[in-house]
């Protein structure tokens, strides 16, 4: 019925913290309504800022049953006046005509009957008293489903939505379509209880109406000329509810049911009890259980202010207005006559216990599910209630039942945030240091401490200048934006770094990852120095072998050319010898 888009779910709790009796399980960060802990109230779709709670649309069905020729035939409850600028009931039927509808009829008829029928209830059974008044079906779903011990105090008697609807069905046939157009979405569960079912076929809201008639171009009729002039802004007889059949048409408000039952509603009456909003209904149903809340009937209401509070009523008007506009409209005229008794439809309903068994936890169980989000003690023990929960221990059970998750405790995921920021830059082994815009340290890592010789306590707050006398780099970075990687630069002597700066988006900080290098920097100048005195000594080697080259040449050369003066002159004197033998 009520269901989550998990594209627009947003990891708030919000539907958690409201729903009265936690029908929202969470998984994986999105929260989705559990059918069989959920009263239809509503409140998570009221309460979703980002509207991600889906309510089931019954207008397709509509349509199609048109598209189909069948008679179409729509019950509008009597909240209808607090929604639209109704004066006359007219003005309704004849919209809904332009719409498709075959005919139309006000709920506050079936109203009316229901009414009569608690007065007689209340007045033939003592022995069920306090009779809990049964035409609220939210009311109904946390009878059942939450004090099921309290089903024999609930009135067996339809809702006048069920009523009117068995009506119309007798009226115009039985293979005619039932529409129902109000405030309340519980009216789509209710259709489909199988003690009430097959009697209304599709359930409008007031706003799937609206939708419709903007999608089809049409507009609420007006209201007939003898009722467009004006009227005094109070009369004196209309502080008063109106006499006869008009009580069904205050159905809606608080004490409507009461009323119609020809009941006393004086609100200080001790035989009457009336509550309006589920935190009301629980009070009353817990005085009930207790058996000590003495009263004859108990019309509890589960939206505040009643039906004309509903989850489907989108405009904005305060609830007194809404209040206001529906006593003048009851004023008008009264509901034309009801048809002899004899001739209703069958008003009467069961229930059934539909309680489902909560599963109890030891409490090693729940201590050890605190001890999880680093709740060792009491004091330890928020209960914030930013989870959505209560308490902390009620959040502890939630989340052994699988309804909640442990990360959905805001102050253990902050402080486990802010730990894990710190482990970072506990175990960073090469400097950080963040700035603000005005250069002055906001937090430095302990290796930044060590290599700049400075107290991390000390130096929160102090300008950047006290540690990196140059910062020409971090003013570049803050007025540009644009990051700086890797560049050298040598802070004092004996301390060469190398820095990496960046600009925090949308937080006014530069973050500077810095790497101790001057080792790395007297190597490499040592290594220069090396390969340059190599060079050195080298080249002087070249050249002194150059040297002992040229002197070599030079004393091969003289002796080469006396080795041969001499054996020239000795070939001469053996030439000489053998001439003369």
């Amino acid at each position: 019925m009520i269901s989550t888009n998990p594209a627009r779910c947003r990891d708030c709790y919000r539907c958690v913290r409201h729903c009265p009796v936690k029908a929202v399980r969470v998984t994986d960060g999105q929260a989705q309504v559990v059918p069989e802990f959920c009263l239809l109230c509503a409140t998570c779709v009221r309460a979703c800022p980002q509207a991600a709670k889906v309510v089931r649309e019954d207008l397709p069905a509509v349509r199609a049953a048109m598209a189909a020729g069948r008679r179409v035939v729509a019950t509008v409850a009597p909240s209808a006046p607090a929604h639209f600028d109704m004066t006359v009931f007219a003005q309704m039927e004849r919209t809904l005509a332009r719409l498709g509808f075959a005919a139309a009829g006000e709920t506050a008829v079936g109203a009316e009957m229901v009414g009569q029928a608690h007065g007689e209830w209340v007045n033939e059974t003592s022995e069920h008293w306090p009779v809990i008044a049964s035409s609220c079906p939210v009311v109904v779903n946390l009878v059942e489903m939450y004090y099921p011990e309290l089903i024999p105090h609930l009135a067996p008697i339809v809702s006048p939505m069920v009523a009117h609807g068995r009506y119309l069905r007798r009226q115009y046939g039985e293979d005619s379509f039932i529409v129902f157009i109000g405030p309340c979405i519980a009216k789509k569960g209710e259709m489909d209880d199988p003690m009430v079912a097959g009697v209304i076929d599709a359930a409008l809201t007031y706003t799937e109406l609206d939708a419709w008639m903007a999608e089809a171009g049409i507009d609420l009729e007006p209201a007939p000329a003898e009722y467009t002039s004006a009227r005094p802004a109070f009369a004196a007889s209309e502080h008063m509810a109106p006499a006869g059949d008009g009580y069904a048409r205050l159905f809606p408000v608080e004490g409507g049911l009461v009323g119609t039952a020809r009941m006393d509603t004086d609100i200080l009456s001790s035989h009457v009890v009336t509550g309006t909003g589920i935190t009301a209904c629980q009070n009353v149903l817990e005085g009930v259980r207790s058996g000590l809340l003495e009263a004859c009937l108990v019309e509890l209401m589960a939206c505040e202010g009643g039906c004309i509070n509903g989850p489907a009523l989108a405009d904005e008007r305060s609830v007194a207005v809404r209040r206001q506009r529906i006593m003048a409209y009851a004023a008008h005229r009264p509901l034309q006559p009801l048809p002899a008794r004899d001739t209703w439809p069958d008003l009467g309903r069961g229930y059934r216990d539909r309680s489902v068994e909560i599963p109890t936890f030891a409490e090693e169980q729940i201590q050890d599910m605190l001890h999880r989000v680093d709740k060792y003690t009491p004091d330890d023990e928020l209960n914030c209630g930013a989870c959505g929960y209560d308490s902390c221990r009620e959040k502890a059970v939630a989340t052994l039942r699988g309804m909640a998750e442990a990360t959905m405790c805001i102050p253990y995921m902050r402080s486990r945030a802010e730990s894990l920021t710190n482990v970072v830059m506990d175990v960073a082994p090469n400097p950080i240091i963040i700035v603000d815009r005005n250069l002055k340290v906001q937090d430095l890592s302990p290796s930044a401490g060590r290599v700049f010789g400075v107290n991390r306590a000390a130096v929160r707050g102090r300008p950047l200048r006290s540690i990196i006398p140059v910062v020409d780099d971090f003013l570049a970075v803050r007025d540009t934006g644009e990051p700086i990687y890797n560049k050298l630069r040598h802070v004092r002597d004996g301390l060469t770094i190398e820095q990496t700066i960046v600009a925090v988006g949308g937080e006014n900080l530069l973050v500077a990852i810095l790497r101790d290098v001057t080792e790395q920097e007297q190597k490499r100048e040592e290594l220069d120095r090396l390969r340059a005195e190599t060079l050195s000594r080298t080249q002087e080697v070249i050249n002194k072998q150059m040297r002992v080259a040229h002197e070599i040449a030079s004393l091969l050369g003289e002796t080469t050319a006396e080795t041969k003066v001499l054996l020239t002159h000795l070939a001469k004197l053996v030439e000489e010898s053998k001439g003369g033998v």
